[in-house]
């Protein structure tokens, strides 16, 4: 949106505060507001036929989101659904408040789930939270090996081999017992398949209720090593001297494009470190925006830069 005219409405809507198109078209109203109070009335309409002309209703009941962000401009009005919790917000600024977006970056996750046991299995795909069961076609039986385990999970690994041809992008993390997760894990030497996620789930008590407890967990383990993985690379960049951590070294390097990762913190983030994530983003770098617990060094902003 670099090359719209300001100024930008971000909106942030939750669909538990916002519920309905009445009460949508009295945030409008409160965004009118606001909107005069800082720029020319005259300029309101213009947004407010934007705002007005979003569907907000199909917005709602589709993806199963938590709430939509809406950024105006002069010109256009763009939006994205929100998986994460939110609250309704409102900001009026010459450039986009990109702080949800980036929280909502942070949280996508991908992965499947193998739920395996000693003469069958079954596969889910997990997408931010959410899990469908797959249907699967032709799967491997015991029978076919006169019921040996090890030529069993040979078969699994295989045909889940053939399935995940053109996508073994997805990280899968297998369930199963101690026993079988070891052994299929022998087997079963993917990159795709995930070693070191692992869920203490009841094997014999997984009903969907229970899915959702596991998927819950899983989630948790994967965002745990997320942010030690994070940690892991700031050190290493940190050793070969690729870190910035003066606010204006990291400005003069996101503006050159030479961020690979920017970390802020939740606590400290305002306009300018805002406007940081936007150029660095600008340039393909990532974004992170952390707990102070989280941070490097427990510092309120850093930079991991490139080298040329």
């Amino acid at each position: 949106m670099d090359y719209e005219i300001g100024p930008f409405i971000s909106l942030i809507v939750s669909f538990n505060e916002i519920s309905n198109k009445n009460d949508y078209l009295n945030l409008i109203e409160t965004v009118k507001e606001e909107f005069i109070q800082k720029h020319d009335e005259n300029i309101w309409p213009r947004y407010e036929r934007k705002l007005r002309r979003f569907n907000f209703d199909r917005a709602k009941h589709i993806g199963n989101g938590s709430g939509v962000a809406l950024y105006v401009s002069f010109k256009a009005i763009h939006s994205f659904n929100l998986t994460q919790p939110v609250k309704t917000q409102i900001s009026i600024d010459d450039t986009m408040n990109v702080a949800q977006l980036i929280k909502e970056i942070e949280s996508q996750l991908h992965y499947r789930v193998l739920i395996l046991r000693d003469n069958d299995f079954k596969l889910l795909r997990v997408d931010n939270g959410h899990f469908s069961i797959l249907n699967l076609v032709n799967k491997p039986i015991p029978v076919l090996v006169n019921n040996d385990k090890n030529k069993y999970f040979m078969l699994v690994k295989e045909y889940l081999s053939d399935l995940f041809d053109d996508d073994d992008y997805l990280q899968t993390v297998v369930v199963a017992n101690e026993e079988n997760r070891k052994l299929f894990n022998e087997l079963a030497d993917q990159k795709t398949f995930v070693k070191d996620i692992v869920s203490k789930v009841d094997m014999d008590d997984l009903g969907p209720d229970k899915i959702s407890e596991m998927i819950d967990e899983l989630n948790q383990q994967f965002f745990d090593k997320l942010a030690n993985d994070n940690k892991i690379k700031y050190e290493k960049a940190s050793d070969h001297r690729l870190v910035a951590t003066d606010l204006r070294d990291i400005i003069s390097n996101a503006l050159s494009g030479k961020i690979d990762t920017l970390y802020i913190s939740e606590e400290s983030y305002n306009k300018t470190l805002n406007d940081l994530a936007i150029t660095t983003i600008g340039f393909a770098g990532n974004v992170l925006l952390l707990p102070k617990s989280q941070m490097p060094m427990n510092l309120d902003y850093a930079a991991i830069t490139l080298k040329f």
